[in-house]
């Protein structure tokens, strides 16, 4: 099924604790971008005038959200602060964020091929990998970071803190974009934007598609039961149940 939709091109969709937050680019390089917050069925603009905000990591009570060549830093709604942008460090288009241990924050830049380390304390920030083409990212419970490629075939790495090892390499995840971990199950969620495909990836590196056909689905949202998808080109967040 479809929520309510009233988005222009939807991102990345993220569960927190009983909130769906979506951010929303709205007309590229209008500076109209939002994210928006539902919890229970009413949704309101949570964090406005954002440039074309992409990946969303909530961690230490703030929300953290990726856009363009900068990091917001979201306290309460409507309350947005600048975390780190330009004159902090060059970044070209920045998509992915992940936080580590309400700690750091990792996001990755998708057209300058590097994973950068943000030290939310210090607010400082290192690159720490150089990727083609990093996507979405997400951390598991022993801090390990996943990382999906927006490449074709598209392919899932994990970082240890010192090796980079390849997972999974597919065309099922071409365009790779969104990537979760699931601790209950131990298999990794991830999205093709260009494959049009949500896939779910076993410990033992099994594979199976869990959607198809599907338009352009972005950066994937799970609460455990139900993966949220926004379709970005169609202005949709799709729910789709899986446990």
């Amino acid at each position: 099924m479809f929520l309510v939709s009233f988005f222009v091109h939807p991102e990345t969709a993220l569960w927190v604790d009983g909130r769906l937050f979506v951010s929303d680019i709205g007309e590229f390089n209008k500076r109209d971008g939002k994210v928006y917050v539902r919890k229970g069925s009413n949704w309101e603009v949570y964090a406005p005038y954002l440039n074309d905000p992409k990946g969303l990591a909530y961690c230490g009570g703030s929300l953290y959200v990726a856009d363009v060549d900068r990091i917001w830093m979201v306290k309460d709604k409507a309350t947005v602060f600048l975390l780190v942008g330009p004159k902090d460090f060059s970044a070209k288009f920045l998509n992915g964020i992940t936080c580590y241990a309400g700690k750091k924050l990792y996001v990755s830049d998708t057209y300058g091929n590097a994973i950068f380390e943000v030290d939310l304390s210090r607010k400082t920030v290192r690159k720490i990998l150089d990727v083609e083409k990093p996507n979405g990212l997400t951390l598991d419970p022993s801090g390990n970071l996943y990382i999906i490629t927006f490449t074709e075939p598209g392919r899932i790495l994990r970082w240890d803190g010192k090796n980079l090892d390849t997972l999974f390499v597919s065309d099922d995840i071409s365009g790779g974009d969104g990537i979760i971990y699931d601790p209950e199950s131990m298999s990794i969620i991830a999205s093709g934007y260009e494959s049009g495909k949500v896939v779910l990836i076993t410990s033992d590196r099994k594979h199976m598609v869990l959607f198809e056909n599907l338009r352009t689905p972005a950066g994937i949202g799970f609460d455990g039961k139900t993966v949220y998808i926004p379709l970005l080109e169609e202005g949709k967040v799709l729910e789709k149940r899986i446990r």
